[in-house]
């Protein structure tokens, strides 16, 4: 569900994904990476934050974070937010981070 909101996001330029696995693994490069982040946005589907949480985990402060259901989305198993919806999200980030050019982090499909 935000796979493709952070794809659309890249590239537009607007940041670059980043590879949650890779904390949730602690491996040092990808953990010292995030925290090394001037910026960040953190995007999660619903309220469950896995993304958020597994930075947290890794000791990583969350910050820009951003839940698609509580901006209207509704999470609906096997099936893609539509383009509008996806709109609607990516309106409520640049409100906050208009000029954003930062780490993004998605839950991977």
């Amino acid at each position: 569900m935000t796979y493709q909101l952070a794809l659309e996001l890249t590239r537009e330029g607007r940041g670059n994904l980043f590879c949650l696995a890779g904390i949730g693994a602690h491996l040092s490069g990808f953990v010292v990476s995030a925290r090394d982040a001037e910026e960040m946005l953190v995007l999660d589907g619903c309220a469950l934050a896995c993304a958020s949480k597994n930075l947290e985990q890794a000791d990583i402060p969350v910050r820009n974070h951003f839940i698609m259901t509580e901006l209207g989305v509704k999470k609906q198993h096997g099936k893609s937010p539509t383009a509008g919806q996806r709109a609607k999200v990516k309106e409520a980030i640049l409100k906050v981070l208009p000029t954003v050019k930062a780490p993004i982090f998605p839950v991977v499909p």
